[in-house]
């Protein structure tokens, strides 16, 4: 039997989602990528699960959601946030995107629209080294990159935090996805064992991941616990539903795209 190939970020954010399948090996390889490139490794046939962002199921079709997990926050998430250098949000003129993203891109847009009514004009960030430098007026960083930038001399926005300010809802950043047609037996209760086991484990996960990324433990583990959430509930799905509509407005997405869950 062929392996299983199952596509996440490389985040932080993703550990606890994957965490049980670590005595899984001679069974499923995981493969990491950014969330603006899992998407094509999926079309291409070179993954059978990724973990999809919002926006990329959206702009396409032919993909079923895995239901009962996600990668959400319910207010302050702290791993996607806009660098305000300008002296006031009124004064952005230019926002530069980070290359890496999807759908905090679109998040962003309609952050600044919707709730403080500016439309500048966008950029891609290629190097996030250049928030410190580049001419733009805000930057967006997502991961765990936008943990560890400096927050001395700009102005941040916590972008779970204003949508949900906007909204009321949490904010789904991405959904385990396969394609419509495949057949994976036990699929979906596997994604869920891997995530309650990640979840058991989140104390010795907080502890890697600081080692990984140089930061305190502490943190790591309020960030697993309170910040980021892994259910993909009635109100996940409000909240998912709530995006589109705002993207479609802004010609973002696709329209007619509906939710369309995963049955095994």
């Amino acid at each position: 039997m062929d392996k299983l190939t199952i596509g996440v970020v490389p985040y932080m954010n993703a550990k606890p989602f994957i965490y049980g399948f670590q005595e899984k090996a001679d069974k499923i390889d995981i493969v990491y990528g950014v969330p603006s490139v899992l998407p094509e490794m999926l079309e291409n046939d070179e993954l059978d699960v990724i973990s999809m962002p919002s926006a990329g199921y959206f702009r396409s079709t032919g993909y079923k959601i895995i239901p009962g997990s996600a990668i959400a926050s319910n207010g302050l998430v702290e791993s996607v946030k806009l660098f305000i250098k300008a002296p006031s949000i009124e004064k952005i003129k230019t926002v530069a995107l980070d290359k890496d993203s999807m759908t905090s891109c679109v998040l962003t847009k309609i952050i600044l629209r919707r709730k403080y009514s500016l439309e500048p004009e966008y950029i891609v960030l290629d190097d996030k080294r250049k928030i410190y430098n580049e001419y733009a007026d805000a930057f967006l960083v997502i991961g765990d990159d936008a943990m560890k930038v400096r927050e001395e001399g700009f102005i941040v926005l916590d972008l779970g935090q204003e949508w949900n300010e906007l909204t009321g809802l949490p904010f789904v950043y991405a959904i385990w996805v396969a394609k419509a047609g495949s057949k994976i037996h036990g699929l979906c209760k596997l994604l869920i064992d891997a995530r309650e086991c990640g979840l058991e484990f989140v104390d010795e996960i907080a502890d890697a991941e600081a080692g990984r990324l140089g930061m305190e433990k502490e943190r790591c583990l309020r960030y697993l616990k309170e910040s980021i959430k892994y259910n993909l509930g009635e109100q996940e799905i409000h909240g998912l539903k709530s995006y589109y509509d705002y993207a479609v407005e802004m010609g973002e997405v696709k329209e007619g795209v509906k939710l369309e869950f995963y049955n095994e």
